[in-house]
């Protein structure tokens, strides 16, 4: 595992890193980690990218998927925050 990890070690603990050592995860996988409905987090991995097909066997490549969840969480904030501002001015 690379990267500044160790910045939030206090908020990890063994489950975190061991799916953090996966770099595919199946859909199973991600579903019980993430917290999110088979269908929801299906959609989430192909508007990402992030899944790659062999055969039968469906891998999501986790880097992808969670950048594309950040960004996702981003524009979501940001957009919250647009809409207080606007009902705080008119209101």
């Amino acid at each position: 595992m690379t990267g500044n990890i160790w910045m939030c070690s206090h908020l990890i603990d063994s489950d975190d890193l061991e799916f953090g050592m996966h770099e595919f995860i199946t859909y199973k996988m991600g579903q019980e980690y993430y917290g999110m409905g088979i269908k929801k987090f299906v959609i989430a991995a192909w508007k990402s990218g992030a899944v790659y097909k062999c055969g039968k066997l469906v891998l999501i490549k986790r880097d992808i998927l969670e950048n594309y969840l950040r960004n996702q969480q981003r524009i979501k904030a940001t957009e919250e925050k647009n809409d207080n501002k606007g009902g705080k001015n008119n209101g």
